[in-house]
């Protein structure tokens, strides 16, 4: 079934779960593994941390975005937006995220850093995609420059230089330590 927009912002607001929007085509999000949804908590601190006293906010997985070039509603593990929120004429839908992550799973890998970061990639304020392997201890760090081109940075240990953000992202603080 081909949806339009407006079918999918209508079905979406009285679901109980959250679905993806893409060229008319309408995927249900699964659920998470605990250690994804550990991941994905421990960025959404560290990055709440590090914009702290900025004119930045954290948001979760709840946070739907729209991305106008393709069209593409879904909703990110988390991001940070700085400034005044931009919202979508539906009303929930943010515009104008600065920094978008995603926990890689299994089944998500490779459309993760394919054809979705390609579309996040199309954001005029994004200027950070990050996507956090797990199990492996690994950030990759797509990075926009002043000159509109991308770059990627693969951090293993360390930090990732967030500088416009507050400094660096410590991938201690990511992936923490399993609890006896």
């Amino acid at each position: 079934m081909h949806w339009s927009e407006q079918e999918y912002l209508a079905m979406e607001a009285g679901s109980p779960i959250k679905h993806e929007f893409l060229s008319g085509e309408v995927f249900a999000m699964a659920g998470a593994t605990p250690a994804h949804n550990r991941a994905a908590a421990s960025m959404l601190v560290a990055l709440g941390l590090l914009t702290r006293g900025r004119p930045c906010r954290v948001f979760n997985s709840d946070q739907r975005i729209y991305v106008v070039e393709g069209g593409l509603y879904t909703y990110p593990d988390g991001g940070v937006a700085c400034g005044p929120w931009q919202i979508h004429a539906d009303g929930m839908s943010l515009l104008n995220p600065v920094l978008l992550y995603e926990v890689l799973s299994t089944s998500t890998r490779d459309y993760d850093r394919g054809a979705k970061a390609e579309h996040y990639r199309q954001i005029p304020s994004l200027r950070h995609l990050l996507l956090v392997d797990q199990p492996d201890r690994c950030i990759e760090h797509h990075r926009r420059a002043a000159d509109g081109t991308w770059s990627l940075i693969t951090v293993r240990s360390g930090a990732l230089d967030l500088a416009d953000l507050g400094g660096g992202l410590s991938l201690d603080d990511v992936y923490l330590p399993e609890i006896p």
